[in-house]
């Protein structure tokens, strides 16, 4: 199985991307964040995100109606990932 894809995981959850579409999150939890590229700079050789909405969503149904959505946008992919990670952990086990 040398050339089976493995997932990248940042603090424990798992990230997969498609397209400019990056999720953060377990299918089998009830949330999800949802990161959208919406802007890239250069940076040396490589294109690297730079304007990200990040937005906590359901990832079966509709979610729990009393929770607030979370939506932003952010400069700079770590910050995104970093707040996507906050408002998961918070949600999930609050």
């Amino acid at each position: 199985m040398a050339n089976a894809k493995q997932l990248m995981y940042y603090r424990g959850f798992p990230l997969i991307r498609s397209g400019n579409m990056i999720y953060y999150g377990s299918g089998g939890d009830e949330y999800a964040a949802m990161l959208t590229i919406k802007g890239t700079k250069v940076i040396g050789d490589r294109e690297v995100p730079n304007k990200i909405m990040v937005q906590l969503i359901p990832t079966q149904g509709f979610g729990d109606p009393s929770k607030k959505a979370l939506k932003g946008e952010f400069t700079g992919f770590y910050e995104a990932l970093d707040t996507a990670h906050m408002w998961l952990v918070d949600t999930l086990f609050a």
